[in-house]
């Protein structure tokens, strides 16, 4: 018998894995490595001696204030081309 795993959007957790977080935001472990040790990201174990993790309400500023320093898109530009010849 197989146990399935139910879906949990990441911010609705508590924490997430150093690799989950990378996911999220389209960089590498590394990347959310050097966050934690910048203190831009927050980080703690769970367990003692268990894995480091990463606090949502921390990404979650992360990542909402990149949208927000995001520039605004840009709007489309439509050519018209005709030929009166």
């Amino acid at each position: 018998m197989q146990i399935r795993k139910e879906y949990v959007p990441w911010r609705d957790r508590a924490f997430v894995s150093i690799a989950e977080a990378g996911e999220i935001v389209a960089r590498s472990s590394d990347w959310v490595r050097n966050r934690l040790a910048e203190g831009r990201l927050h980080g703690c174990r769970v367990t003692p001696g268990g894995p480091l993790v990463v606090t949502v309400r921390s990404l979650a500023e992360l990542v909402d204030s990149a949208i927000q320093a995001a520039p605004p898109p840009r709007p489309a530009r439509i050519y018209l081309a005709v030929d009166n010849t």
